[in-house]
């Protein structure tokens, strides 16, 4: 039997990780057995989350962060408890994520299909409707590190018209599936990138060194895209807040962020270049939404 460690990083979000712990609560076994050891990192919440574990779900696993790990450090000490369980699989999940009680079976199922070595993202949806796309799987990169997604973000999608399993050079945190001979191979997330762009790290990596990196669009999940850095430009952020977004390290358009992750990838003259690109782009997506917004 496959035992399946379902890791969620939280905080100070009680009501989300409810909703994400009812649901995989809900999860309706089919005719591959596994079992499900659901994982909590909670990073110094103060929002009685600890105090909502203990009483509604007392078998759920919970490692206790200090509040200075954020995304990353969260994912990496729950992956590790995973590791302590024998867990053969690892699925990362965000807080404020829903989803059907077919999920857990939909997605191992794609991945079982995919190959043994295959890491398998779900397709995002936004929570509200009309549904939206908020991840679909990323199609091509180039050299300048621009994504082409499957299907443009923030697109209009009825759910019955998307279906089927496709590679994707790098996934979205929101619902990865790992066996986890990756973490025994590749070792952890990169502790750099503190808050943003780890699993689209690890997962590039993984693609160019030979597993299979695929998106199920059978397995939904559903994301409040409110919930997501200030900064983000389709939030409409004030200039002040995207200003302060480039400095904040823990931001979406973190400078720092970008320009690690740029010159990983791609040495250090080409990531100065590409951070330079990016924050031009940030800058004029940000216009479009303000004109947008005032059309």
């Amino acid at each position: 039997m496959d035992l399946i460690g379902a890791v969620i990083p939280t905080f100070n979000r009680k009501s989300s990780l409810r909703k994400c712990l009812q649901c995989l609560k809900a999860q309706v076994q089919g005719e591959t057995p596994w079992s499900l050891a659901i994982i909590a990192v909670v990073d110094g919440s103060s929002d009685g989350t600890l105090d909502m574990l203990e009483k509604e779900f007392p078998d759920v696993e919970v490692v206790r962060g200090d509040g200075s790990w954020w995304y990353t450090k969260s994912i990496n000490e729950g992956v590790k408890r995973a590791q302590s369980l024998k867990c053969n699989f690892v699925l990362t999940l965000n807080d404020d994520l829903t989803f059907e009680p077919d999920y857990i079976n939909t997605i191992l199922g794609d991945q079982r299909a995919s190959g043994k070595d295959s890491i398998v993202g779900s397709v995002s949806l936004s929570s509200g409707e009309p549904r939206l796309i908020t991840f679909s799987g990323v199609e091509k990169i180039t050299y300048l590190l621009k994504e082409y997604n499957y299907i443009p973000k923030f697109s209009r999608i009825r759910e019955t018209e998307i279906s089927g399993v496709k590679p994707s050079v790098v996934l979205s945190g929101r619902g990865i599936l790992y066996p986890m001979d990756v973490f025994h191979r590749f070792g952890l997330y990169d502790e750099q990138l503190v808050q943003y762009s780890s699993e689209t790290d690890y997962t590039y990596q993984a693609s160019k060194n030979g597993f299979r990196v695929m998106i199920s669009w059978n397995a939904r999940v559903y994301e409040d895209v409110k919930l997501t850095s200030s900064g983000a430009v389709y939030n409409n952020p004030t200039a002040r807040s995207l200003l302060k977004s480039f400095k904040n390290r823990h931001s979406i358009n973190s400078l720092q962020k970008i320009l690690y992750y740029s010159t990983k990838h791609r040495g250090r003259v080409g990531g100065f270049f590409i951070t330079g690109v990016r924050v031009m782009g940030i800058i004029k997506n940000f216009v479009k939404v303000k004109v947008k917004s005032k059309a």
